[in-house]
């Protein structure tokens, strides 16, 4: 298992929460001190966003793969929660992307 890099702090404690990679290459996040951790997409880029999902707080990450449109995740895809079509951040995030011409928006 390999630590990749930073992304943000824990709503839970306060602490990092780091990227790893494991040997069968399925990434997730994981805090060291409480433990808290959730699954990544295995496949595409990842960016980190530097805002913060506001039901769950963790840090909204950009996922990006060749030909096909980018979309976004915290704890799980930000297109599978209840709040999608009314969230500040992704419509932000969108409306950012639209004006600056990223593939697929």
């Amino acid at each position: 298992m390999r630590q990749l890099e930073e992304i943000g702090t824990c709503p839970k404690c306060g602490c990092s929460l780091m990227i790893y990679k494991t040997n069968n290459y399925k990434r997730f996040v994981k805090c060291d001190d409480c433990g808290v951790s959730y699954a990544l997409p295995k496949r595409g880029s990842l960016s980190n966003s530097a805002l913060l999902c506001p039901r769950s707080e963790f840090p909204v990450l950009i996922v990006d793969r060749p030909n096909q449109k980018a979309y976004f995740w915290t704890d799980q895809p930000c297109f599978t929660c209840i709040q999608h079509d009314k969230c500040p951040i992704t419509t932000e995030l969108i409306v950012e992307f639209e004006a600056l011409e990223v593939h697929g928006y």
